[in-house]
């Protein structure tokens, strides 16, 4: 969506003159207490693709709406296994999104007439685009294997490789949990077979199987906080400190000179514990200064990197 292709390739299946509402879906189970009953919360929110990125951005201006709220009631586990227990929770989550999103299927395929500021109608198509949320909901709403990709089909021992593999699709996972289901008389036979293909063997019917033109696995957006700061770049960070040494690089940062815009790190930046992600953010728009002069310009790109 943020480059246009998506815009002109739904575009291009509308009726003419249609208005498409690209849908931004997020959720998050937050937990609301530490110590008095460990109450959660499981909000559902929405925003459309149409407002700009600074007005999205602002909870003061109320770009998103709260659709509803999960059920976080625990299921009971007599007579079940903790995998038979996982499968619930799993079946319980689609289910609940199904229900949720059930307007915008029928609002999908036909439209539905909106006023815009100037009182002309408009014929606008809601359609999911985007899906915001962590690696465990990624693959919960993808129905992908945990610790697998939600994008691709690479198996998990093979995820640090940098060989292609064929990309995740709606009409792919759909095959498989078809196939499984075809061709197993258990729930135990169904789970081994979708589970060998990189699929949860939990889900029968996922809740965006009945959206138009959704793509469950291109709507996956990569997840800033834990996979971005906390992970690409935790793992960049190291590797610097093991090139240059933990005491060198805690003296080039220390040695920046303060910048409009910059956090200036007084102290070790190696001695810092349980780094936020705010943090991590700072460090990153630092961490290339601190780097320059390190290597010879001209081997930068053909040993290092």
């Amino acid at each position: 969506m943020w480059t246009g292709v998506w815009w002109h390739a739904i575009q291009s299946l509308l009726p003419p003159g249609a208005t498409l509402a690209p849908i931004i879906i997020a959720t998050d189970k937050t937990q609301l207490t530490q110590f008095s009953g460990g109450k959660s919360a499981y909000p559902v929110y929405l925003t459309i693709g149409n407002l700009p990125k600074a007005v999205r951005r602002k909870p003061s201006l109320h770009p998103c709406v709260l659709l509803g709220y999960l059920s976080v009631d625990k299921i009971s586990q007599e007579s079940l296994t903790q995998r038979e227990l996982r499968a619930h929770n799993q079946r319980l989550f689609h289910e609940l999104m199904r229900v949720i999103l059930e307007p915008s299927v029928q609002a999908g395929k036909e439209g539905i007439g909106m006023t815009d500021g100037d009182g002309a109608v408009h014929r606008v198509f809601p359609i999911l685009a985007a899906y915001v949320a962590d690696y465990p909901e990624q693959c919960l709403v993808s129905c992908s294997k945990y610790g697998s990709c939600p994008k691709c089909q690479c198996p998990p021992d093979t995820l640090s490789s940098s060989d292609s593999h064929p990309l995740c699709t709606q009409p792919w996972t759909e095959g498989v949990i078809a196939n499984a289901k075809a061709s197993s008389t258990s729930m135990a036979q169904f789970h081994r077979s979708c589970m060998q293909q990189q699929v949860s063997g939990s889900v029968y019917h996922p809740f965006w199987a009945d959206l138009p033109y959704a793509n469950i696995n291109t709507a996956i957006t990569p997840d800033v906080l834990h996979q971005l700061y906390q992970g690409v770049f935790k793992h960049l960070v190291n590797w610097c400190m093991r090139i240059m040494s933990e005491e060198e690089s805690d003296r080039r940062v220390r040695a920046l000179p303060p910048a409009y815009g910059v956090h200036h790190f007084k102290n070790d930046v190696s001695a810092l514990t349980q780094i936020s992600g705010s943090e991590r953010k700072r460090m990153a728009k630092i961490l290339l200064g601190c780097l320059v002069g390190v290597f010879p310009f001209n081997k930068v790109g053909n040993k290092i990197f």
